[in-house]
């Protein structure tokens, strides 16, 4: 929402209940997910507020999803399994003046979503969309659990003999924070109480990683260009709407237009007694003339004109861009820097990093492409992080937070695993001839120092390891390769493209592309070989990764 993101909770007072507009919000401007099952739509009348409000629990600052939205309480449909709420006493909150505002704001925000026509995102996805049988949100990564009980067919036993069996199988490999986090012990408690046998495949459909479904996507921003106005084109755009023909002494001339969009800027003359004398006004593609908040169409200058179009189009087709927020922090020379977030949206308890604005980031990688050394298409990772793991890591040390704490993050320990699964799916399915990683002397340097034993534990042991375990068994192996990293000169990535600088810092050129950019690197321009952590990964390796994909855990 258009508003400051401490609105974006509303705790009522004197209860521990609230309400939430934030996954909302994440949905419409970061691009997150929508987790509603139900989208904005363009018709106003079928857009409800209350479909797109979490009721939430409060405790101190912190908040949990009470597992329901607004409408879900007023239709009386809240799901088995939701947070227990005083019912009562929600309701009489709703109808403080607090709520009503709120609920008037969010309903405000889903009427301005309403009449975007497109949103133009300037990336690719991470991975391809979810499957119904993809239970973690992203494909091929799956239940070791549900694999081994679906593979035993038809058994059946009591819930006694099915703790023995699932205790075999965390002896040979079955993680135990799967079984915990499959919410499968309570419903073979139920069996036990009365007794009955089930099914093994009554015990697949019975795991539920729901809160653990998984979304990956890219740190956005709003451009600070939307249009980009040009000379008018030589063919015949659409007649101006709702004026009439211009009459004798006055003329129109398209004096801008963005190739895009198809806005345009039309400079307008009236021959007076004094003179002729000149406004301006902004179309859009369609012919129609744009009125400011004074319901003016005629304006002083094409300065005014244009932005007025600008703010048009950054309403009804808004430019994201996906260029991250620490690019800064990632060595030059790199092509399609991007910052992903690996995310829980639908996890009841909330985490907030201080890196970025999203609910649950479970961890964070900035990447980019560059040359190796022998000609490969590298994807390096200049940075993997998790923010919460690292939060919980502390309290746990400092004796606040115990590891079964509901704030403690899933996946605690094998988060890193669980990165490079993710970042190897997605270097698999776009062809990329390598993955590789800075190594921890390169963090150190980079952050002067600070952490430096985590550091070189995280990049120069930990994901080596973990890297090495998962790709042994289809003919992979981690190795020091070599990237190519600008020495006297710079290529960074921008709104309007790649920007070439000096070593002086002076920027040489802009151009549309990182190829075209490389045309213009000054005379005497080299580069240097840096050795970082990677792995090779050939079309057989590929092809394996995604024939067979990765297990949630181990």
């Amino acid at each position: 929402m258009s508003v400051p993101t401490i609105k974006l909770e509303l705790h009522f007072r004197g209860c521990d209940l609230g309400l939430s507009g934030r996954r909302l919000w994440e949905h419409t401007e970061l691009g997150q997910l929508n987790v509603f099952g139900k989208a904005i739509s363009s018709r106003s009348e079928l857009n409800h507020a209350s479909d797109f409000i979490d009721v939430v629990r409060m405790e101190d600052d912190a908040w949990s999803l009470a597992g329901f939205t607004l409408a879900d309480l007023r239709g009386g449909k809240i799901p088995a399994g939701s947070m227990a709420i005083d019912e009562t006493v929600l309701f009489e909150c709703l109808n403080t003046p607090e709520a009503v505002a709120f609920i008037a704001l969010v309903a405000d925000h889903v009427a301005l979503c309403s009449i975007r026509q497109a949103t133009r995102n300037q990336h690719h996805q991470f991975l391809p969309s979810a499957q119904p049988d993809d239970v973690f949100g992203v494909p091929l990564i799956f239940s070791t659990l549900r694999q081994r009980l679906n593979d035993m067919g038809h058994a059946k036993a009591r819930a006694e003999q099915w703790l023995r069996t699932i205790e075999n199988f965390q002896k040979k490999g079955l993680r135990a924070e799967e079984f915990e986090r499959s919410q499968l012990m309570p419903e073979l408690e139920v069996f036990d109480d009365s007794g009955d046998q089930a099914f093994a495949s009554e015990l697949v459909a019975l795991c539920n990683f729901e809160a653990l479904r998984l979304s990956v996507i890219p740190v956005v921003s709003d451009a600070q260009r939307q249009l980009r106005f040009l000379s008018a084109p030589t063919r015949t755009l659409k007649r101006t709407k709702k004026l009439p023909k211009a009459q004798d002494g006055q003329a129109r001339d398209v004096v801008g237009f963005d190739p895009v969009l198809g806005y345009r800027i039309e400079q307008v003359e009236h021959q007076t007694l004094w003179g002729p004398e000149h406004h301006w006004q902004a179309v859009t593609f369609d012919g129609s003339v744009i009125r400011n908040v004074a319901k003016q169409t005629l304006l002083s200058t094409s300065e005014s004109a244009a932005a007025l179009a600008a703010s048009h189009a950054r309403e009804h087709f808004p430019k994201r861009l996906a260029l991250g927020r620490w690019s800064h922090y990632a060595w030059a020379g790199g092509e399609e820097y991007r910052e992903w977030l690996i995310t829980l949206p639908y996890y009841p308890a909330s985490f907030f990093s201080n890196h970025f604005s999203i609910r649950n980031v479970l961890a964070h990688v900035r990447c980019d492409l560059r040359e190796g050394a022998d000609g490969e298409r590298v994807l390096l990772l200049h940075e993997v992080q998790s923010d919460w793991a690292q939060s919980a890591r502390r309290a746990i040390s400092a004796g606040t937070m115990e590891s079964s704490d509901c704030r403690c993050p899933p996946f605690y320990r094998e988060w890193p695993a669980l990165v490079m699964k993710l970042i190897l799916l997605h270097a698999a399915r776009s062809g990329h001839d390598a993955v590789a990683w800075t190594r921890g002397e390169h963090q150190v340097l980079r952050y002067k120092g600070l952490g430096e034993s985590g550091l070189r534990e995280l990049y120069d042991r930990t994901l080596p390891r973990e890297v090495n375990r998962l790709v042994k068994p289809i003919g992979g192996a981690c190795e020091m390769l070599g990237v190519f990293v600008p020495a006297n000169f710079r290529i960074q990535q921008s709104e309007n493209g790649y920007e070439v600088f000096s070593a002086e810092n002076d920027l040489l050129a802009t151009a549309s592309t990182f190829e075209d950019a490389e045309q213009f690197v000054p005379d005497g321009a080299h580069e240097v070989i840096y050795d970082v952590h990677g792995v090779r990964l050939t079309a057989a390796i590929q092809r394996k990764i995604i024939e067979t994909g990765f297990p949630a855990w181990g």
